[in-house]
């Protein structure tokens, strides 16, 4: 039940985050693509926390979860809240396999990183 939480709580993060991150990045007028260090700590945190309750393998895959979120709700966000983002980005900014998969994979890579550097 632990997990759910942590998980739940890392998806509510990444909400958020990226929510605000839209908005401020297109009033502020400063690129949104700089808020990729939060959704890398947000990744790291969710990691760690899980590892810390249920082992490396869980906090890793945990970490991925976060990053499947963030690469498919988490873009919906940014696209809906017109984040700024230059014009040629989002001609290729579309939710695909790929992207989703290279996300997880990254997310994954953040918290394994994370959690051998502070467990």
């Amino acid at each position: 039940m632990e997990l759910i939480l942590i998980i739940l709580t890392g998806c509510i993060a990444v909400s958020i985050f990226d929510s605000l991150g839209a908005i401020l990045s297109r009033v502020l007028k400063f690129k949104y693509i700089w808020l990729t260090f939060g959704s890398i700590i947000i990744y790291g945190i969710v990691a760690f926390y899980a590892a810390k309750s249920n082992g490396l393998l869980i906090g890793v895959i945990a970490s991925g979860i976060i990053g499947i979120f963030d690469a498919t709700v988490g873009m919906l966000i940014s696209k809906k809240l017109n984040a700024n983002i230059p014009k040629e980005d989002i001609a290729n900014m579309s939710i695909t396999p790929k992207l989703v998969f290279s996300i997880a994979v990254t997310a994954s890579v953040i918290g394994l990183i994370t959690i051998l550097l502070f467990n």
